[in-house]
């Protein structure tokens, strides 16, 4: 077997390592034996032969056990401390650094391929897909060669969020832990993180990349403790969260050790994505983001965007054509992932508006489009969420209703509303021959009276999830008018493929209370989900929360309502874990030189379904500096605080620092990064008078299982 020489540098910053070992492994499945055991080395460097298999994708792991600084000597004789790089084999032409920066950049994008033993080995294991997306990843955080990469330093990262700051303050705690000074309790400062560190009960931590690996299973435990570690000592690496500048002190501490990448170009500064609703990934893992409006207005955007699998822009980015036209919450992609299909919802004025319905596919190697200039069309009418089946069948909710969403002014769409239906085209046939559809349903118009079957625009189909059973479970947004004519309320059903027939097999209604129209029944509902159960979880927008539901909608099973903020997307991974998708407050104080409102934004995760108490926000605080666009114009443009008439004030531009917005979804890539889309900018104001679309996606790295 061919083998190629790889020089390894080791560094850590004010610090010689004058004695260790190291051991390397071949980290995807199938790769037989490793490439070194447990090997001395001295100084800081070592040079290894690499086999050339197949794959190329290696872990080294560094274990520290002499190094001297400001002249002295030390030994390390309590836990291990252990240093960790990884490395595409064929891309390395010149040194592999491995660093505290490199550990920290690797354990969080391979987390969730990766276990660390009580030694401090790192173990990886997964496909060779996993492994491309989780180093492309890490290559946005820090280069194998050396240097923190220019993603994570600059906008719309930076100190836009906190987590390249967080980045830095990691690397201090890995310092920290290597020096391993008293603490003022007199404890050690490695042994205050590793009892810090969240871990199973009865397993304590034992390694400090262990324990860092462990906050990511829970990020929250002790986070504002592990902060205060650092304060006051010397930051060794700078711009880390204790100096941030623009944060008061009170706010500096993270509410979790999450580190998050935000992608806001789609390729073109023309076209900045605006209202990212909903992602799907193909068989290369680029990521398909639909996109709702044009920037700078609310008018239907008629691009979408395509993400590598590191998130950067697809050389084919943005996406037009086919008939794409204020695409909503619909994407979805065949099983073989090869064909992706947008749903064209329509926003704004008329001519931003497709009357028929329609959707639009594109080809995921080129980008180009095959449906025709104004889509396919057949039984549609503005269409929301869609998936496919196992066996190829493309389930649609077209929701029918013409009148105006949000943030479209009353009175802009004379067209005629259709009944709201579930359509499938027969092996993802767009043709009136290969369709099915259901417009005919058991609606309710208020709570006290019994379901009656209607055809009705009002019922406003929203999602519609298959089980690959033959069934699918569709949630209505529901409505309420006083006019009783236009009352349906918010439900789901189950619909089964029965010969060459929709039928409907079960219905639940929701028996939410609204304070605002004294109704019961009007929840609002958005995104439905099958659990590992086969239980049915539907998020509810006006009741902040969702609601677990037999799979034949007989009965409620519970909720998920802790720490919940008008939820529009809900997605389970394999391990079960619950992701909600946060569109957050309608209304909050804003402070004097931003429109932003204050409330929370931000993904709820409830890594313990069977305890909905246990529900966590993440969220991403800001690192102090101003959230821009791709383009470099800030997030509200040159939009000045309102003034009230009279006023003599000279307008204020106003500015924005959340970097996490209005969510409307979540998904998650093949190594369990889970990416959330940033709907809508955080504020009421500029929603709906100027520029509602929000700025990309932001990415949760190694949170959850890979799909």
């Amino acid at each position: 077997m061919a083998k190629k020489t790889v020089q390894f540098s080791v560094n850590v910053k004010d610090i010689t390592i004058t004695s260790a070992t190291y051991e390397i492994q071949g980290i995807v499945n199938g790769y037989v034996g490793t490439a070194t055991s447990r090997t001395p080395f001295q100084g800081n460097s070592f040079s290894v032969d690499l086999p050339e298999n197949e794959s190329g994708y290696f872990a080294v792991t560094v274990f520290v056990q002499e190094y001297t600084s400001n002249d002295t000597a030390y030994t390390i004789s309590a836990h291990p401390v252990s240093l960790l790089a990884t490395l595409y084999l064929p891309a390395v032409s010149s040194e592999v650094v491995v660093c505290p920066e490199s550990s920290i950049a690797s354990i969080y994008t391979f987390a969730r391929m990766t276990t660390v033993g009580s030694d401090g080995l790192v173990t990886m294991a997964g496909t060779e897909r996993n492994m491309k997306i989780a180093y492309g990843m890490k290559q946005n955080i820090y280069l194998t060669t050396g240097g923190v990469a220019d993603m994570i330093k600059n906008s719309p990262n930076g100190f836009e969020t906190n987590s390249y700051p967080m980045f830095n303050s990691l690397c201090n705690l890995f310092y920290y832990c290597l020096t391993n000074p008293l603490t003022d309790s007199g404890i050690t400062f490695y042994d205050q993180f590793l009892n810090y560190a969240w871990h199973e009960k009865n397993t304590p931590n034992t390694s400090f990349l262990g324990a860092v690996r462990n906050m990511l299973y829970d990020p929250f435990t002790n986070a504002g403790n592990i902060y205060q570690m650092l304060v006051g000592r010397k930051e060794i690496y700078t711009d880390s969260l204790i100096s941030m500048k623009n944060v008061p002190d009170d706010q500096k501490a993270p509410g979790q050790w999450t580190l998050t990448l935000k992608s806001n170009s789609s390729g073109s500064k023309n076209f900045i994505p605006a209202g990212a609703a909903f992602v799907v990934f193909d068989a290369d893992d680029n990521a398909w983001v639909a996109n709702n409006f044009r920037a700078g207005s609310n008018l239907s955007g008629t691009h979408c965007v395509v993400y590598k699998y590191d998130a950067t822009p697809a050389s084919f980015s943005p996406v037009q054509g086919g008939g794409l036209l204020g695409v909503g919450f619909g994407a979805s992609i065949d099983p073989k992932k090869e064909y992706i299909t947008f749903g064209n919802f329509g926003w704004g004025p008329e001519l931003n508006n497709p009357q028929e319905g329609s959707i639009s596919r594109f080809y995921y190697k080129d980008g180009k489009p095959v449906s025709p200039s104004n889509g396919f069309t057949a039984g549609l009418s503005r269409v929301q969420g869609m998936e496919y089946d196992a066996s190829g069948n493309l389930w649609m909710a077209s929701v029918g209703c013409q009148d105006p969403f949000a943030p479209a002014p009353t009175g802009v769409y004379p067209f005629k509303s259709e009944p709201s239906a579930v359509v499938v085209y027969l092996n993802g046939e767009p043709t009136v021959e290969s369709m099915l559809i259901c417009d005919e349903f058991p609606v309710k118009r208020s709570s006290d009276e019994a379901p009656v079957y209607l055809r009705t625009p009002y019922l406003k189909v929203f999602d519609v999830i298959p089980d690959n059973k033959g069934n699918a479970y569709v949630s209505c947004i529901g409505n309420y008018d006083k006019d009783i004519e236009k009352c349906a309320l918010s439900a789901v059903y189950k619909v089964a493929m029965e010969g060459n027939k929709l039928v409907v097999k079960g219905a639940w209604y929701s028996n939410f209370y609204s304070d605002i129209n004294k109704q019961y029944g009007f929840e609002s509902l958005r995104q439905v989900a099958i659990n590992g159960e086969g239980d049915v979880v539907v998020v509810g927008v006006a009741s902040s929360q969702a609601t677990i539901l037999s799979n034949d909608l007989s009965t409620i099973k519970g909720y998920y309502n802790i720490n919940t903020y008008a939820p529009w997307g809900v997605k389970i991974d394999k391990k079960q874990t619950v992701f909600l998708a946060n569109f957050g407050p309608d209304k909050d104080a804003a402070g004097d030189n931003t429109l932003d409102i204050k409330g929370p934004f931000g993904v709820t995760m409830i890594r313990d379904a069977s305890n909905p108490e246990s529900a966590q926000l993440m969220t991403v605080p800001t690192g102090g500096s101003e959230v821009m666009l791709a383009n470099g114009h800030p997030l509200y443009g040159t939009q000045p605080k309102p003034q009230p008439p009279g006023a003599k004030h000279e307008p204020i531009r106003m500015k924005s620092y959340q970097p996490i917005m209005r969510l409307t979804s979540t998904n998650i890539d093949g190594a369990g990064n889970l990416w959330c889309m940033n709907n809508w900018k955080p504020s009421a104001f500029i929603d709906v008078k100027d520029n509602p679309g929000g700025d990309g996606v932001v990415i949760f790295l190694g949170i959850a299982e890979p799909e």
